[in-house]
């Protein structure tokens, strides 16, 4: 083990994969209009809010969406001993309907990871200052609520740092399938967009032999 990760580790990782899938979205198209031959035909709807033809509903919108959803939940835990519930989750907003809401919901995100790494930084110094062996205070326990298969509802005990971590690597896999849906789309995802961490270690690792 290199080194026990900090909660401004956590925070900084989360909001670079999330200023990343902004940058992503400002390269999206606008709407396009059809080549149909007869002018009654509508044209395609933009590509953020294009319904898969793979993935019956799906729509990079939806995507953004969802992983938004989770980030906000996590990040709304103030005190241990929370419990924190992915059930609880709005559809068919404003950032699943235009790349504007989502970017701008993709920021309102980041804004809140910033103002927690302040937090963050500002409890590491008094720890510092006050001689303690410096404690990752994110690791405090948080209850988790989800929906079992059967429809039947559990709670599990978790780490605010280690639902934080889900919630990265949950949004890489969503970021593989809105990448799938912009080839289907006919669009070249970034190269190294929707890797996890580790896979894009290993090829880095291969390359460089």
């Amino acid at each position: 083990m290199d080194h026990l990760a900090s909660p401004a580790d956590l925070l900084e990782a989360a909001e670079s994969y999330l200023l990343h899938l902004h940058g992503v979205l400002a390269h999206l198209p606008a709407a396009e209009a059809s080549v149909a031959a007869s002018a009654a035909e509508a044209a395609d709807p933009p590509v953020y809010t294009r319904v898969s033809g793979a993935l019956a509903g799906s729509t990079i919108g939806k995507h953004v969406r969802h992983i938004l959803d989770h980030f906000l939940i996590i990040l709304a835990v103030e005190r241990p001993d929370q419990c924190a519930s992915y059930m609880m989750r709005e559809r068919s907003t404003d950032t699943e309907s235009s790349v504007g809401g989502g970017q701008a919901a993709i920021m309102r995100v980041v804004e809140t990871i910033r103002q927690k790494k302040q937090q963050q930084q500002h409890q590491e110094q008094l720890i510092q200052q006050q001689g303690e062996e410096l404690l990752v205070a994110a690791d405090a326990r948080v209850f988790i609520e989800d929906t079992m298969p059967g429809n039947d509802t559990a709670a599990f005990v978790s780490s605010w740092a280690r639902e934080l971590w889900f919630c990265t690597h949950h949004m890489i896999h969503h970021n593989a399938i809105i990448a799938c849906l912009m080839h289907e789309f006919g669009l070249q995802p970034p190269a190294e967009f929707a890797y996890a961490p580790s896979t894009l270690k290993a090829k880095h690792n291969t390359d460089s032999k």
